[in-house]
């Protein structure tokens, strides 16, 4: 079972006060509360506040890594410096650059297109499903539609899946298509936190995230690096690879805080 990430432990203060330290942070469930909408998600002023002085540290870097389009989650964070990781790892936008898809992602752009259209077109005749295009991956939401229809959407959704080629995936309440390419979350984390140097002696990593998609940067960013902190924001317990565990995005803002003064400390020093 995950440990209880507060109030933060010496030990797991240890664990944060290397140089440099990479913040991997998903947004929906994580810095925004879930939203009924995609597009109605908020990250709240003083999360942003935090993260914008997180940014501001020498020897920090924020990268936020969702399943958003790299645009849309940069819009959301809305803050300069930051790194982003969208598409659940398929695009990679540094501070202050355009995002910019993989190759081997960016060959598959027609299908999405392709699966994004038959999607929007079953999904009119089912109230409450939202389809979410992605460019490099497509979402299927149904958190408002009737629990009656799921197993139709999940079918069609399967059936679009075989006919293009993608390969779906399942997350809360939603299905994502994406190509058959094997990057998530956890490989992006990985890649990002090496060109970093924080898989080295001296470097710390934080990955936050409450989705199953989450789950693999759990595993890959501590299977890289031992000393990495993984927590997973969950209100119930649940099964997870993560070591540690906070109840919801306003206990992540207070562990956000929590490593904002540890640095400040540790600076004045």
């Amino acid at each position: 079972m995950a440990l209880a990430a507060l109030p933060m432990t010496d030990a797991l203060a240890n664990r944060l006060s290397g140089h440099p330290l990479v913040l991997f942070l998903d947004i929906d469930g994580t810095l925004a509360p879930i939203a009924p909408r995609p597009e109605y998600a908020l990250i709240p002023v003083e999360t942003r506040d935090t993260l914008r002085a997180l940014v501001q540290l020498p020897h920090v870097h924020v990268a936020i890594v969702s399943g958003r389009s790299a645009e849309d989650a940069a819009r959301l964070v809305a803050l300069d410096g930051v790194w982003i990781i969208g598409n659940h790892g398929f695009e990679l936008a540094a501070p202050g650059e355009p995002p910019a898809a993989r190759p081997d992602v960016a060959a598959y752009e027609e299908r999405v297109a392709t699966a994004a259209a038959a999607c929007t077109q079953f999904a009119m005749h089912i109230e409450g499903v939202i389809v979410e295009d992605k460019r490099w991956t497509l979402s299927v939401h149904y958190r408002l539609a009737h629990p009656r229809f799921v197993p139709e959407i999940r079918e069609r959704v399967e059936a679009i899946a075989r006919e293009t080629g993608l390969r779906l995936t399942n997350g809360k309440e939603v299905l994502e298509l994406r190509p058959p390419v094997d990057v998530d979350k956890g490989t992006a984390a990985v890649e990002l936190a090496r060109r970093l140097g924080a898989i080295s002696d001296g470097g710390s990593s934080l990955f936050a995230g409450d989705d199953r998609t989450d789950e693999d940067a759990f595993r890959e960013l501590r299977g890289a690096w031992p000393p990495a902190v993984t927590i997973r924001v969950a209100a119930e317990p649940v099964e997870t690879a993560a070591e540690f565990c906070v109840r919801d995005t306003d206990a992540v803002r207070e562990l956000l805080h929590a490593v904002l003064a540890l640095r400040k400390e540790s600076r004045a020093a």
